[in-house]
C-alpha cells in the first residue's frame, strides 16, 4: 500500500464499495471474508459508517448508506448543473408522457441526480439517487463513450469483469450517432441520451429522454437528441458566464 495512504480511510473505501455491488446487503461476516480484515477492524469501520448514515444497517446486514446520495446530489457542481439544466428541460417534455432524466458519472454506474415527469399519467420509475448501469442504459453508454477512464484499469477494478470488446463497440456506435438509444425491455421503455461537456470538454453530465414504448424510428430518436444537445449547450454556456462573472 503507499505509504501516504490512511489505512483505515482507504478500507473505509473499499467497504463503501462493496457494499454498492451488493444490493441484498451484506452481513459482517461477509464484510470480513470479502476484504480479508480482522473482525475488530470491520466492527470499528461499520460501527463508524453507520453512525455518520454512510452505511445503513437492517437486521443483521448493512447497505450502502442513503447519505452518500445526498451528498452526491447536493454538491457544488452537481446543483450548478441542475441549475443550468432544468429549467430548459422542463418545457421540453411539458405535456408529454415522457420523462427527462438528468445523471452525473457516479464511478463504475450512472447516478441519477434529477428526473422530470412530462405528466402526472406517467412517472417514470427512474428516481433520483438510483444507480443505472453501464452496459444496459442510454445515459451508460455516453459514459462508456466520452468518459477516458473507461479504458483504464478502473473499471475492471469496481466491476471484476469489464468486458472491454464491447465497451469500444459501443463507445464506437455512441460516437459515430452523437446519441445513445437503449430500449430497457424490463421497464418497457426508450431511453435517449447525450452528453455535457463542461470544464474544458471532460464529461460533466448525461442528459436523456425516457420515451414509453419501443421507439424504432431513427428520425424521432434524432429529433431528441438535437433536442438534448440544445439543452446541454446551456450547461456550458452557463458555465462561461458563471466563470466571467456576470450574472
Amino acid at each position: 500500500m503507499d505509504r501516504y495512504l490512511i489505512p483505515s480511510v482507504f478500507q473505509a473505501i473499499q467497504l463503501c464499495d462493496l457494499l454498492a455491488q451488493n444490493a441484498e446487503g451484506l452481513a459482517a461476516a461477509e464484510i470480513e471474508s470479502a476484504l480479508s480484515l480482522p473482525r475488530t477492524s470491520v466492527f470499528r469501520l461499520l460501527r463508524t459508517l453507520v453512525s455518520e448514515r454512510l452505511v445503513d444497517k437492517r437486521g443483521k446486514r448493512y447497505y450502502y448508506g442513503n447519505r452518500i446520495y445526498e451528498i452526491s446530489a447536493s454538491n457544488a457542481q452537481s446543483q450548478q448543473i441542475q441549475q443550468a439544466l432544468i429549467p430548459a428541460l422542463a418545457p421540453l417534455i411539458a405535456k408529454t408522457n415522457k420523462s427527462a432524466i438528468l445523471s452525473i458519472p457516479g464511478g463504475s454506474a450512472v447516478f441519477v441526480i434529477d428526473v422530470l415527469d412530462g405528466s402526472p399519467n406517467r412517472v417514470s420509475s427512474i428516481r433520483p439517487g438510483a444507480k443505472l448501469p453501464l452496459f444496459d442504459s442510454a445515459p451508460g453508454h455516453i459514459m462508456l463513450a466520452y468518459q477516458n477512464q473507461f479504458s483504464l484499469p478502473f473499471y475492471t477494478s469496481k466491476l471484476g469483469h469489464f468486458d472491454k470488446a464491447l465497451a469500444e463497440k459501443i463507445s464506437l456506435s455512441t460516437c459515430t450517432r452523437g446519441y445513445a438509444a437503449v430500449y430497457d425491455n424490463a421497464l418497457g421503455t426508450t431511453c435517449v441520451s447525450v452528453p455535457v461537456f463542461i470544464n474544458h470538454g471532460e464529461l460533466t453530465a448525461m442528459l436523456a429522454i425516457e420515451i414509453p414504448g419501443k421507439e424504432g424510428s431513427t428520425k424521432a430518436l434524432q429529433f431528441w437528441s438535437e433536442s438534448l444537445k440544445e439543452v446541454a449547450t446551456l450547461a456550458f454556456n452557463h458555465q462561461l458566464t458563471s466563470n466571467s462573472g456576470l450574472t
